[in-house]
């Protein structure tokens, strides 16, 4: 499952963010996705809120993508992280 392995990437991005700011929660993670990437934003929320379950910073956090109109981009880029201080 190629999204498990995106997420668990994003989660030590999400650790790293938040033991530099010290956020309430985390809000919102913006990615840009390639154009032709099969990634899907219902999947990776699916499978983020599965692994995060019970987790209270990550309470509600949602991943929210943006097509990239540059095919030869990476597959995803980090857009921004919304945290709540």
């Amino acid at each position: 499952m190629h999204e498990l392995s995106i997420v668990n990437n994003l989660l030590k991005i999400l650790e790293k963010v938040c033991k530099e700011n010290n956020p309430k929660r985390v809000l919102k993670i913006n990615l840009k996705i390639n154009p032709y990437s099969c990634l899907d934003e219902e999947n990776l929320n699916f499978v983020f809120s599965s692994i995060i379950k019970g987790n209270k910073i990550y309470e509600g956090a949602k991943i929210q993508i943006k097509r990239n109109l540059l095919p030869f981009e990476r597959e995803y880029i980090i857009e921004n992280i919304e945290i709540e201080v």
